[in-house]
């Protein structure tokens, strides 16, 4: 591998936070090995129209050694980016690409900067929400890339219709590190009151298209059979959690759920996660999912959605459950879990499956010396 490629990396850093700060910081300290990274991060983010949440900001971490100058509105910073990555005799630019709202500012930058290649790494390439003139918009924008890198299979096929003349890699979302003990667990479930109840975990932002509605129904279904059940959700709601918590009054299920709506920091997280015996993520429609790849880090079985790229990262009945996104379906593979007790075999077929997800592999798939 050749060293010392001059790289440029374009999307949001600390103190934003989300799956695509945290993603860029991974991947920027996997580069970084053999590599000359400069950070080009955004000053301004979202326009509040369009952030339901409480804060764009992680005020828990540092703020990234970047340059913060981009913002979507400011035409002025669009320049200044361009101007930066031209006088720096950049080989490659790499574009963080998740929402279409992004999609003329990234065009404009693309466009004009000189460097041997320009790379898009999709993590949506279709966005979760309607947003007008989102195909049009992103079929400007990848003209002027060299290579757009892709992290499930359902991605790639979103990308056919556009007839892209570069080079589409179908990649992998790597697996998040964030180290921590073996009796780690155990000091985790006694801190939140766990002694033997089997607990799962529903875990990030609340969005109507995650399925919280589908796990609570399933709970529903089996509490007769797993009296004893403890349900986890956290995670800031996107969405008014009001039609959750009447489903949960209707079916009487307030003793068997704990909520979490703040922001959880890294140490938190691990409390969480290592508490837990199954994480389920029964969303509706879905291209990957950095919490899948959170569980994974954790050795922690899941149960998943057969819809979009998820099922991609589970070995069905090994490492977990790849199911229709349905309450039947879920509350069928939450059964066949604790009734058979299969935290301990899948937690070590996840310990030999996620090897082939780490960073070094992906850097790997980008294919930057060729």
């Amino acid at each position: 591998m050749n060293n010392n490629l001059k790289i440029v990396s374009i999307g949001p850093y600390s103190p934003f936070r989300g799956g695509i700060s945290d993603f860029n910081k991974s991947l920027v300290n996997q580069l970084n090995h053999n590599n000359n990274v400069t950070i080009l991060n955004f000053q301004k983010l979202y326009p509040n129209i369009f952030f339901p949440g409480k804060s764009q900001y992680n005020t828990d971490l540092e703020e990234a050694s970047s340059l913060r100058i981009l913002n979507p509105l400011n035409f002025c910073s669009w320049k200044k980016a361009i101007k930066k990555i031209n006088q720096s005799n950049t080989d490659i630019a790499i574009f963080s690409y998740w929402h279409p709202f992004f999609s003329p500012m990234y065009s404009f930058i693309a466009k004009r900067i000189k460097v041997k290649k320009i790379y898009f790494l999709m993590h949506n390439a279709k966005s979760h929400q309607f947003f007008p003139f989102q195909d049009f918009l992103m079929k400007k924008m990848i003209k002027h890339a060299t290579h757009l890198v892709v992290m499930n299979k359902n991605e790639m096929r979103a990308l056919k219709k556009f007839n892209f003349e570069g080079k589409i890699i179908d990649s992998f979302h790597p697996i998040y590190k964030i180290d921590y003990n073996n009796d780690d667990r155990n000091r985790f479930k006694s801190e939140f009151g766990i002694k033997s109840e089997p607990t799962i975990l529903f875990f990030g932002l609340i969005r109507p298209y995650k399925g919280l509605d589908i796990l609570i129904n399933a709970v529903n279904k089996i509490k007769f059979r797993i009296p004893n059940i403890k349900v986890h959700i956290v995670g800031e709601p996107y969405t008014n959690m009001s039609n959750y918590i009447s489903l949960i009054q209707k079916y009487d299920l307030k003793s068997f759920f704990k909520i979490d709506t703040n922001f959880v920091n890294e140490a938190k997280l691990k409390k969480y996660f290592l508490s837990s015996d199954l994480i389920v993520l029964p969303y509706k429609k879905a291209t990957q999912s950095g919490i899948l790849s959170l569980s994974m880090n954790f050795n922690l079985p899941s149960i998943v959605s057969s819809k979009g790229g998820l099922k991609d990262y589970v070995i069905n009945n090994k490492t977990g459950f790849i199911v229709n996104p349905n309450q039947d379906d879920v509350s069928s593979a939450i059964l066949t879990f604790f009734e058979n007790k299969l935290y301990d075999q899948m937690s070590l077929e996840i310990a030999r499956h996620k090897k082939n997800f780490s960073w070094e592999k992906f850097e790997e798939t980008l294919e930057l010396n060729e």
